[in-house]
C-alpha cells in the first residue's frame, strides 16, 4: 500500500463519521444502528416514513414522500447555482473549454475495461436470477439470504465503480477530493464483490444445475476484484 493510498484511507475513515451515507452500501436493513444514526440519508428516509405514518398515510405513499423530498432538498437549485458560479463553469456554452474535459473523462469511463466487466457481470446475474430466485417456486428457504444479497449488490456494483473511475479522471475537481471519493467507492465495490461471491458460493453447491453459470459469475467478480486492487495501487 502506498502512502498516498493509505493517508486517503486515513482521510476517509474521519471523513465516514460526518457522512457515512458516502461510505455504504445503502442497505439500510443491515446497517450498525450507531452508523444508522448518524447518517442523514437515513434519517430523511426514516422522516419520509414517520411523515405518512402521521398522515394517516402509508409509508411509501408517493404523495407524501415527494412533499417532504421538496423540504429536504428546497435549496438544491441555488446550491448549484452557487458552485457554477464558483467554478466559472457555463452551463449555457457547449463550447466552454471544461465542457471537452468532461466529454474526454466520459470516454475515460466507458472505455474502462472495468466498467465493461461490471456490466457484463450485472448482465449474466440478472439472466441468472430470472431462471432461479425471481422464480420463487425454485428458491431453496435456506439460500433466501444469499440471492437477496445476490440481488442487491449486482446493480449497485456498475454504478459504484462508475463513480469510483469518475474519481480517478474527474477534470474538475481539486486536490484528492475526488479521489477520496474514488477509494470510498471502490472500498463498497470490494465489499460488494466479496459478499457477493460468498453467497454465490453457497447457492453454487445447492444448483447442480446453474453450476456453469455460476462458476461463470464468480470468475468475473474475482476478475472485477482484482482489478480494483491494480487501481488502488496506482494512487
Amino acid at each position: 500500500m502506498s502512502k498516498r493510498l493509505r493517508e486517503i484511507l486515513q482521510k476517509n475513515a474521519e471523513f465516514e463519521k460526518e457522512a457515512p451515507y458516502n461510505f455504504c452500501d445503502r442497505w439500510c436493513e443491515r446497517c450498525a444502528h450507531e452508523k444508522q444514526m448518524r447518517c442523514k440519508i437515513y434519517q430523511d428516509e426514516l422522516e419520509q416514513k414517520i411523515t405518512c405514518i402521521a398522515h394517516g398515510r402509508e409509508p411509501g405513499d408517493p404523495e407524501m414522500i415527494e412533499e417532504v423530498i421538496k423540504r429536504q432538498f428546497e435549496d438544491i437549485e441555488e446550491k448549484i447555482e452557487q458552485f457554477t458560479e464558483e467554478n466559472e463553469i457555463d452551463i449555457d456554452d457547449i463550447d466552454d473549454p471544461e465542457f471537452e474535459k468532461i466529454k474526454e473523462h466520459i470516454k475515460f469511463v466507458e472505455n474502462n475495461l472495468l466498467q465493461k466487466t461490471a456490466e457484463q457481470y450485472h448482465k449474466k446475474a440478472l439472466a441468472f436470477l430470472e431462471n432461479t430466485f425471481y422464480k420463487k417456486e425454485n428458491t431453496k428457504p435456506e439460500l433466501i439470504y444469499d440471492f437477496e444479497t445476490v440481488v442487491w449488490y449486482y446493480t449497485l456494483l456498475p454504478v459504484k465503480l462508475n463513480r469510483a473511475l469518475c474519481g480517478f479522471h474527474e477534470p474538475a475537481a481539486e486536490g484528492d477530493i475526488s479521489l477520496c471519493d474514488a477509494v470510498a467507492q471502490f472500498e463498497i465495490c470490494r465489499k460488494a464483490a466479496k459478499e457477493s461471491i460468498a453467497a454465490l458460493q453457497k447457492i453454487k453447491s445447492a444448483y447442480l444445475l446453474f453450476q456453469p453459470r455460476i462458476s461463470e459469475l464468480l470468475a468475473l467478480l474475482h476478475n472485477i476484484y482484482s482489478r480494483i486492487e491494480i487501481m488502488e495501487e496506482q494512487v
